[in-house]
């Protein structure tokens, strides 16, 4: 049976100044405490804020993909990135609106200059750039997920993790054969 986290509000902070991922996190923490909830729920509230924030980062590099890399095959794993993940948010939004928890609107810090990094690249180097930052987001989301289809408190969040895990463990691995080809790349 899934436990809902009561007063918690869906709505983001607004705020324009600072980290969107740390005021999701500030906001969530905030509520939870005057809610007197447990650990384990504070924790799925991370995880739904970490994995909206890789999936904003995620659908951003692939549509650097689709725009700029120098291979088809990075190009065509872009498309599939951002059909992916955008999915992957709506699902995640709709879930955290039913519990009432923030998620970021946008990027956070590190996001950003993440993206920063990668997207100053050309080439064979930005290929290989992207591609490093896809698996290193699709990584920590696999994780997340298969840690979270058996851990999560809410079982809302436990079938979320489940019906993703595998499709997003699908991808890490195409992500790698990608990745791989990219690193021969002159």
């Amino acid at each position: 049976m899934a436990v809902a986290l009561p007063l918690l509000t869906a709505c983001s902070s607004g705020s324009s100044d600072g980290d969107a991922v740390d005021a999701a996190n500030a906001q969530n923490e905030h509520k939870i405490d005057e809610a007197d909830v447990t650990a384990k729920q504070e924790a799925d509230a991370r995880f739904l804020v970490k994995a909206t924030s890789n999936a904003l980062l995620e659908v951003e590099l692939g549509k650097l993909a689709q725009a700029r890399a120098s291979t088809p095959r990075v190009r065509d794993f872009g498309t599939r990135v951002v059909q992916n993940r955008l999915e992957l948010l709506t699902a995640l939004r709709t879930l955290a609106a039913a519990k009432k928890l923030t998620l970021p609107p946008a990027l956070g810090e590190d996001e950003q200059a993440a993206y920063h990094e990668v997207s100053t690249q050309t080439g064979a180097q930005l290929d290989r750039g992207v591609m490093a930052l896809l698996l290193k987001t699709q990584k920590q989301d696999e994780d997340a997920l298969d840690d979270m289809k058996d851990d999560a408190y809410d079982g809302d969040i436990r079938g979320l993790a489940a019906k993703y895990h595998e499709p997003v463990k699908e991808q890490l691995n195409a992500a790698e054969e990608v990745a791989e080809t990219t690193e021969k790349q002159p």
